[in-house]
């Protein structure tokens, strides 16, 4: 079970409540506890799924994790006192609750953990490893394709994609459309912008998508919430609706239609990524061998980048200049 499922299960209560002290063996070094014994038995834990606070002005206490055979456990530290003036301060640790497994949930729950109700998802997702918006946005501009084959505007065959990103979007092209970095049928330029272009050859056409702006109603409590995780001031509660809000934007993105998500125009064939060749050079500085269209020739020497680019920060320091 990953993060998202987990944290999706907690939203929907699919929980055994346990709520009993317990012993832990706690890692000093690594922070965080490594054992649990309960019900004269011992768990080892493999994963610290997640890590959140239990009081708002206290550090982090709280752990979601995972033991040997796949169980997530809600474990967190309490102390007996919470006086400041106290320098040491006697605690004790909690096992809160379990996350129901599987076959304990009627299949539409384990579906629903997973958000595995779109084909296409299912795909993509035991590719990729979780669902996420960025996965979502890709798989639509896939459904855009296969709109065009589909309607018989371009043949399913001779076509390849020039992608301005480097996200997860790129798993669910490689995955639908079977356009990959290997094959060279997908080209990334990362821009960092979800623009997608497919270039038809036997046509000679391009299509260009652009994402439109998505005016998601809940974009400040989203933000709030991404900073407040990413400075690890996070409740369990707050990491639950924050995969939530996540959730609830991949619906809404596999819910809107090609046109809705998308700005499409048509753009020149005349800029379709060609074909490189695989040929390769040996580098004169550091032997590697580096592909042709990435080398670089100076002064009858061949480099690749990075050997140019230390020698270029080299001269620069050599001269003063800064």
């Amino acid at each position: 079970m990953d993060k998202a499922e987990a944290l999706r299960s907690i939203y929907h209560d699919h929980l055994i409540y346990i709520q009993q002290k317990v012993r832990v063996d706690y890692d000093n070094w690594r922070q965080q506890p490594v054992r649990f014994y309960f019900s004269g038995r011992s768990f080892e834990i493999t994963t610290v799924v997640c890590h959140f606070r239990i009081h708002p002005d206290r550090p982090a206490s709280g752990y979601l994790i995972q033991t040997t055979d796949r169980t997530v456990f809600c474990l967190y530290s309490q102390l007996e006192t919470v006086e400041r003036r106290q320098i040491v301060a006697r605690g004790f640790w909690v096992l809160s609750f379990r996350i129901q497994n599987d076959d304990e949930l009627m299949s539409w729950y384990v579906e629903d953990r997973k958000m595995l109700g779109n084909l296409s998802l299912k795909r993509i997702t035991s590719f990729h490893g979780h669902v996420c918006p960025e996965l979502a946005v890709g798989a639509k501009f896939c459904e855009f394709v296969q709109n065009l084959f589909n309607n018989g505007i371009i043949p399913v065959s001779g076509y390849s994609v020039l992608a301005e990103n480097n996200t997860s979007a790129l798993d669910a092209i490689q995955v639908l459309l079977g356009a990959t970095l290997g094959n060279q049928r997908l080209s990334v330029t990362d821009n960092g912008k979800h623009v997608y272009t497919l270039f038809s050859h036997s046509e000679k056409k391009g299509w260009k998508a652009r994402l439109r702006s998505l005016p998601f109603d809940d974009r400040r409590l989203f933000e709030s919430l991404q900073e407040t995780i990413s400075r690890e001031r996070a409740s369990l509660d707050d990491i639950v609706s924050f995969q939530h809000l996540l959730d609830e934007r991949v619906e809404r993105l596999l819910a809107m239609s090609v046109e809705e998500l998308f700005h499409i125009e048509e753009a020149s064939y005349e800029t379709v990524p060609h074909e490189s060749a695989v040929a390769y050079h040996l580098c004169s500085v550091c032997s590697d061998f580096v592909l042709v269209s990435h080398s670089i020739k100076k002064d009858d020497a061949i480099m690749c980048m990075p050997c140019f680019q230390k020698m270029a920060l080299s001269r620069l320091g050599a001269t003063g200049v800064h």
